[in-house]
């Protein structure tokens, strides 16, 4: 029996989270090469088999191992049967299934989905990146040591610190984590772990252990010094110090450390550069080429723990936003309704909930299509960026009602825009690639503090008043 890897359940269900997945399933090749096992899996099914086995060759996953090639169906309007996963059918709409090549084996990631059609090519892509990161971990759950069964101790030492390392929970982990290489792994005097964000012009100390001298100060500057050299050309460096030729290893500001031996690596994943890794040791030749070897699979495994962090990241931070217009959704209000609270409702402030509804949102997309009828709400909050003045916030509340938060002005003011919001709408059809599209709006408004001082609330009491217009206009 395969053991239990926490590494790989914690990236099957990363991948559901992030697809939005019906199921996310990873299958592994059985001894003798012939069939595909069910290893681990992601899904909100009750009909998935759990004991599922699949030919190689057979069906889009057996394939996918057969041509170490992906597989997609879009549009998905079959039986999922033949998929060999679920014991009933399955309404699905769209499915993947990846190769994870590692050494000379392939495992096959399944992915399918019930919320949509097609997986963006974005989407496509972080799979990908998903699919190599499992490949990694498979890769070191089988050492390729046929002659020696039993794996040297180091191997087994830096296997256990790399899996610690790929299970942090955020950055600031990965960095703690990487100043506590075992000793007896890598015996250095001296760690310190260098983050380069945003334009990667200079890079911040978040982590460090064995320094004679406070490091807080020191700017690390992209191709200046080891660090910076060996972030800008991504590539390894291992320099012996000279007497009397200063070694700048951060910056010129920098005292100088007894440090007779130092190693720099880049922490990247792909094209993606997060930081480098400095060892440093008082003994020449304290650090060697065979050190450099562990040292790449310790920044790998880095690499791979922050590109899961900054995916699991990305995930929390765009499930709160619209995907069409881009504005904060209706989540967004729900999981931080005290920080939005807080920041709207304010002492001697009026605040105005103006609610604005589409009613033919519908009727648009069908006959002018998805790719019209997105560019049409992508232009509308274009034109609201526009024409109404902050503080403002705007939100999407559904798919066709969206709020729009207005504050410091008066009553008159708000009437004047909703006015004039109205009739350049109704009378004035935002034009989308050559074709006219005229929206058919109502709206609804209540006023902070005069009709409560509940966010949920006086949300609630826009919408109701503008149920009541739509009801008596029927």
């Amino acid at each position: 029996m395969t053991p239990a890897n926490p590494i790989l359940r914690h990236l099957i269900e990363l991948i559901g989270n992030v697809t939005d997945a019906h199921t996310v399933a990873l299958f592994t090749m059985e001894p003798g090469g012939k069939t595909l096992a069910l290893r681990e899996y992601f899904s909100l099914s009750k009909h998935l088999n759990p004991g599922a086995k699949i030919a190689v060759g057979k069906g889009p996953i057996g394939v996918t191992a057969q041509t170490r090639k992906h597989q997609l169906i879009e549009n998905f309007d079959q039986d999922t049967s033949f998929l060999g996963i679920y014991k009933k059918n399955e309404e699905l709409k769209n499915f993947i299934a990846l190769p994870v090549i590692y050494g000379d084996q392939v495992a096959v990631l399944a992915v399918d989905s019930k919320e949509r059609y097609q997986f963006s090519i974005k989407l496509e892509k972080i799979l990908t990146e998903f699919a190599q990161q499992i490949a990694w971990n498979l890769q070191s759950e089988n050492p390729d040591d046929s002659e020696n069964p039993s794996p040297q101790p180091f191997l087994q030492e830096i296997n256990s610190y790399c899996r610690f390392l790929a299970e942090s929970p955020d950055r600031s982990s990965v960095a703690d984590r990487l100043t506590q290489i075992p000793s007896s792994l890598i015996p250095c005097t001296a760690i310190a772990t260098v983050w380069f964000e945003g334009n990667q012009q200079e890079g911040q100390i978040i982590g460090h252990r064995g320094f004679a001298h406070d490091l807080s100060e020191i700017r690390v500057l992209y191709g200046k010094g080891l660090v910076g050299s060996c972030a800008k050309n991504r590539s390894p460096l291992l320099i012996q110090a000279h007497e009397g030729r200063k070694t700048v290893v951060f910056s010129e500001d920098e005292k100088s450390e007894d440090l007779q031996c130092i190693a720099t690596l880049p922490i990247q994943h792909n094209d993606t550069l997060y930081g480098v890794l400095m060892i440093g040791s008082s003994e020449p030749d304290g650090v060697t080429h065979a050190d450099l070897d562990k040292l790449a699979l310790v920044v790998s495994a880095a690499a791979s723990a922050l590109f899961c962090t900054d995916t699991k990241d990305r995930w929390v931070y765009d499930k709160n936003l619209d995907p069409v217009t881009g504005v904060p959704n209706h989540r967004f209000l729900t999981e931080h309704n005290l920080a939005v609270s807080e920041e709207v409702f304010q002492p001697n402030r009026t605040v105005f909930f103006l609610t604005f509804h589409l009613t033919n949102l519908t009727e648009l997309y069908e006959a002018h299509g998805v790719d019209r009828g997105d560019a049409y709400l992508k232009q509308l909050m274009a034109l609201f960026s526009k024409l109404i003045p902050s503080p403002k916030f705007v939100f999407r509340l559904s798919e066709t009602c969206f709020l729009i938060m207005l504050m410091d002005r008066d009553q008159k003011d708000v009437e004047h825009l909703i006015s004039k919001l109205k009739h350049l709408l109704e009378h004035k059809p935002l034009n989308i690639n050559g074709t006219p599209m005229e929206a058919q709006t109502q709206w609804g408004l209540s006023v902070y503090p005069r009709d409560g001082r509940a966010l949920f609330s006086l949300i609630n009491q826009s919408r109701i008043r503008l149920t009541q217009k739509m009801k008596a206009m029927a």
